[in-house]
C-alpha cells in the first residue's frame, strides 16, 4: 500500500514530536503492509523551513527508519494551504509536488468554501499541476452537497479521504461524508493523514479502512485507492477516475424526523 498524506517529520508542525515517534510510525506502517509513503508536511512550516531543509530532514527519517530495519520507500511531498497564489510558490519552488510529480495536494479551510477555491484549483491546472483536494469529507459545503466534488473531479481535480474519517474520528457527519464519496468515485485516494502513533494522532494505518470500503465498492475498487491510484504519482502518470453524480436524497417522513 501507498499513503500519499502523511506528516512524520519530527519537531515540525503537528506530527510526531521527536525522531523516537517517527521511529514508531514507520513500525505501526511496515505491520500494516505500507511500502511506500509521502511526507506532507503543512505548507507554512515546509515553506518556512525550504526544500532543502525538508529533504535533510527527511533523508534523516529515511536512515533512522533504515537503522531499525524498516524498508519503506519515504518521499517528499507538502500539504499546501490553497490561496489565490499558490501557482506563483509552485513555479518558483517556494512550494513543490508530491514527490516530483505533477500532483499536488491542498487543502482548503473547513468553513466556509472560499470563493476564490475553483479560480485557483483552475490555475494550478492551466499551469499543468493535477490538484488532489485533501480529505475533502471534512469541507462543510461538501458534506451539505457531494456533487460540489462531482463538479470538482468533472474539471479533473481529485480527491483524498482520511481512513479515519470511516470509523468517526472527525464526527458523524463527515463519517457519512466520507462514504459517500467513496462510494460515488469521488475519492480516488485512501491515505492516513497521519500525525503519530495514538488514537488521536491517527497512526499510519490504512488496513482496516480498506477492508471497510471493500463492502462498499468490493475488493479490487478499494485496492485500488491505496495501490494502483497512489502509483500514478510516484510513477508521474495520469490518472482518469470514474466517478458518478450523487442522487438527490429522497426524504421520507421518517427522514424529516430523523428516522429513515
Amino acid at each position: 500500500m501507498i499513503d500519499i498524506h502523511t506528516h512524520i517529520l519530527p519537531a515540525l508542525d503537528d506530527g510526531p514530536p521527536d525522531m523516537e515517534t517517527s521511529v514508531g510510525m514507520g513500525r505501526i506502517a511496515a505491520q500494516e503492509g505500507i511500502e511506500a509513503i509521502i511526507s506532507t508536511s503543512h505548507s507554512e512550516e515546509g515553506m518556512a523551513v525550504g526544500y532543502e531543509g525538508m529533504r535533510a530532514r527527511l533523508e534523516a527519517v529515511r536512515a533512522a527508519w533504515a537503522e531499525v530495519g524498516l524498508d519503506i520507500r519515504l518521499e517528499i511531498g507538502l500539504e499546501i494551504f490553497l490561496r489565490p497564489d499558490t501557482v506563483d510558490d509552485l513555479k518558483s519552488g517556494r512550494a513543490w509536488t508530491l514527490a516530483g510529480s505533477q500532483y499536488v495536494l491542498v487543502e482548503l479551510p473547513y468553513q466556509p468554501w472560499p470563493t476564490y477555491a475553483e479560480q485557483a484549483l483552475f490555475d494550478l491546472q492551466v499551469a499543468g499541476y493535477v490538484p488532489i483536494l485533501a480529505h475533502p469529507e471534512r469541507y462543510t459545503a461538501i458534506q451539505a452537497d457531494p456533487n460540489l466534488m462531482y463538479s470538482l473531479v468533472e474539471k479533473g481535480v481529485l480527491g483524498q479521504v482520511t481512513a479515519g474519517a470511516l470509523f468517526g474520528s472527525h464526527g458523524e457527519t463527515a463519517r457519512r461524508s466520507a462514504e459517500t464519496l467513496v462510494r460515488h468515485g469521488l475519492a480516488q485516494f485512501l491515505s492516513s493523514d497521519s500525525h503519530g502513533i495514538t488514537a488521536r494522532k491517527r497512526p499510519p494505518a490504512l488496513r482496516q479502512a480498506v477492508q471497510v470500503v471493500e463492502g462498499w465498492i468490493g475488493a479490487e475498487a478499494a485496492r485500488a485507492l491505496v495501490t494502483s491510484n497512489p502509483a500514478h504519482i510516484l510513477a508521474g502518470t495520469q490518472l482518469a477516475p470514474a466517478h458518478e453524480r450523487v442522487m438527490p436524497r429522497k426524504w421520507s417522513l421518517g427522514g424529516l424526523f430523523g428516522r429513515s
